[in-house]
């Protein structure tokens, strides 16, 4: 008979706030485990994060930890789910999972690999860039609020609609502590912004990439792309890997222009969400 252990809550450590995590425990063996976590993405405050893992052949166990964690939650709140094909052995698994607990697919990210070879990276010749630090912390956090208008990523649009544009930049700046680039007109007109951070130990991220919504369309993208490029030399990634919603189509044929390419990496994710 499996036996669920829930242990002492986590509460340091993780940007996603305090973690009550468990383990599924057969024959003496641990077979499964899984965390809830107080919110489910950076600059989200609206959600809960569920988290399972186990091994082959333990669908049984880990269907009882992902239980235990939505028993655990906040009531009348929501719980989110990732699941990534490049670090889930068998998402098809884990998702059909999740949907047979009553979870809904709201999200897809499709991965893009960057990788430093060597080549000329051109620089940007039609803005000028300044930091968070030059332009001031609190004139770039109404920048980074007014990004939200259009966004066409899912997490971010509903977590807008649910916290407002305010609200959400300060909890996503609070919880990012990036290298920001603002990309302003050579008369100082900010038209958008970019953060690169690292994501894994030689490995960097674009963490959040957005052309403010009176610039957008003009070609802009590209030019934050090219900061981004150089900035993550700068800082000595040799590659990086970031994501976008499945459905910024614009945003994936920029990333493609400028060497970040979806063939070169396997990482894919599903959101799924579900009332509680």
């Amino acid at each position: 008979m499996i036996e669920i252990v829930r242990h002492d809550a986590v509460t340091g450590g993780n940007p996603f706030g305090p973690a009550v995590p468990f383990t599924a425990v057969l024959d003496g063996a641990e077979v499964a485990s899984g965390d809830i976590l107080a919110r489910s993405w950076i600059g989200d405050e609206t959600g809960q994060l569920v988290n399972v893992r186990w091994t082959e052949g333990h669908d049984d166990a880990a269907r009882l930890i992902v239980e235990a964690a939505l028993a655990a939650a906040v009531p009348g709140g929501e719980a989110n789910t990732a699941t990534n094909a490049d670090v889930h052995p068998d998402p098809a698994a884990r998702i059909a999972l999740f949907e047979s607990l009553g979870f809904e697919l709201w999200q897809e990210k499709e991965g893009f690999l960057w990788t430093d070879a060597g080549q000329e990276l051109p620089e940007p010749d039609r803005v000028v860039l300044r930091t968070r630090d030059e332009i001031g912390a609190e004139r770039f956090a109404a920048i980074f609020a007014e990004s939200a208008a259009g966004t066409l990523d899912r997490v971010d649009a509903d977590t807008v609609a649910k916290m407002g544009p305010a609200a959400w930049a300060g909890a996503f700046l609070a919880a990012v502590d990036d290298v920001w680039l603002v990309a302003e007109t050579p008369d100082g007109e900010p038209v958008g912004f970019v953060g690169v951070d690292e994501f894994d130990p030689g490995v960097g991220s674009i963490t959040h990439l957005t052309v403010l919504p009176g610039h957008r369309g003009r070609g802009y993208v590209d030019q934050l792309l090219r900061a981004a490029n150089r900035r993550a030399r700068e800082l000595g990634f040799a590659t990086m890997l970031s994501d976008s919603d499945t459905l910024n189509t614009p945003m994936h044929a920029a990333l493609e222009r400028n060497g970040h390419h979806a063939a070169a990496t396997a990482w894919h994710k599903w959101m799924h969400r579900r009332k509680v």
